[in-house]
């Protein structure tokens, strides 16, 4: 996906952007952001970001982009998945979104099976290293700041990057939260498809700007007519961009290819030991955004107590593997802390090699395990 333009926008002015999608008729629905607020104390809890369909733009106010960028969708909730369950795969209006690199691959893998209408999308994608998953629940360990004194967060170097009311940064330690270990292997880290997208990357926390990407003309046209102000990419802050960008996939790359070494090397008792620490409570099924089937064959088994651990999971590895985005999303909500993530993403390297197969990067791309790929390999045996 080639790039149109780059830009330098305040951060606070996104939300014109989003409002201008609406005045300019191009979305019916945006999938927004929220943050949660606690019910005891009334206050906003930035590291819980919760999926909001917005309808109207009076409706949009302002929005929670940074700890959008920095922390996900809380628990199984993502794009794409919200986008395919609740907005009906924009089959019958014009949704807009803001989509992760995985949403995007999610969204192609998708409209391969006829879940989601791409033609009635606006989507804008963030350009990102990673997120905290967790940091909901590992926020409530951090005793020493306040955090209803949080303006501004950002995925750092070495951890998370709060920004304080004061002015006062503070750079906490990955023990206190950790990037998903799923991100850190993953060397996709740009949409695969999207009319703007947004980053951070290469920007300091106490800038109040951000990146933005424009790759389609009708992403140029709502930018040019939301009015807001920008200015081109300056060369320094576009190599220091660029070369963050660059050492984060060769990190990510050098992960992958350690992790899913010792991952091969271990003993398949050992694998499938893993795999009987399961409780089969199908949160990694709820949150899985290429799961389609309207009714899973795994829960009813489940709740009737037809099914084994193995079968359970051997089966959902069989159902989704050649799909799967590696989104992260089953092991990042895993509460047995399965490393379902390495099972997928070492059938995925293996599905590189031997089919030269590789989910959600085109929507021309024809699944190997499909009937049209399987009477191809037939014919050319012949």
């Amino acid at each position: 996906m080639d790039t149109i333009a780059e830009y330098l926008i305040k951060v606070d002015d996104f939300s014109k952007l989003l409002v201008s999608l609406f005045k300019e008729k191009v979305v019916d629905k945006f999938i927004g952001a929220k943050l949660r607020v606690d019910k005891k104390s009334g206050n906003i809890d930035r590291f819980t970001v919760q999926p909001n369909l917005v309808e109207k733009e009076g409706d949009i106010g302002s929005f929670p982009l940074t700890p959008l960028i920095a922390y996900g969708y809380a628990r199984t909730d993502s794009a794409s998945k919200y986008l395919h369950k609740s907005v009906e795969g924009a089959k019958t209006s014009k949704v807009g979104l803001i989509a992760r690199p995985c949403d995007t691959r999610a969204l192609i893998e998708l409209a391969k099976i006829k879940q989601v209408n791409l033609d009635n999308l606006f989507i804008i994608g963030i350009e990102d290293r990673g997120m905290f998953p967790k940091a909901g629940r590992e926020s409530r360990k951090i005793k020493t700041v306040d955090p209803t004194k949080i303006v501004k967060e950002k995925v750092g170097d070495n951890g998370l990057i709060v920004k304080l009311d004061d002015g006062s940064t503070i750079d906490f330690e990955k023990q206190d939260f950790a990037i998903a270990e799923n991100c850190l292997r993953c060397y996709r880290k740009t949409p695969v498809i999207a009319d703007l997208s947004v980053s951070d990357l290469g920007i300091s926390i106490d800038s109040d700007e951000i990146i933005l990407k424009v790759y389609s003309e009708k992403g140029n046209e709502i930018l040019e007519k939301s009015g807001i102000n920008k200015k081109s990419l300056p060369e320094d802050i576009k190599k220091t961009h660029t070369d963050k960008y660059n050492e984060i996939i060769e990190k990510a790359k050098e992960k992958r290819a350690k992790d899913l070494e010792e991952w091969a090397n271990k003993p398949q008792e050992e694998k499938l030991a893993e795999l009987l620490k399961c409780t089969m409570c199908n949160i990694c099924i709820r949150g899985c955004p290429v799961c389609y089937c309207v009714d899973c064959i795994l829960m009813k088994k489940r709740k009737a107590k037809i099914i084994d651990k193995a079968t359970y999971n051997l089966t959902r590895i069989a159902h989704d593997a050649d799909r799967c985005v590696e989104c992260g999303n089953c092991d990042n909500n895993c509460p047995q802390n399965l490393p379902l993530s390495l099972y997928f993403q070492s059938l995925n390297e293996s599905f590189k090699e031997i089919f030269k197969h590789e989910a959600g990067l085109s929507i021309e791309d024809i699944p190997f395990r499909s009937g049209r790929a399987i009477s191809e390999l037939e014919l050319e045996k012949v």
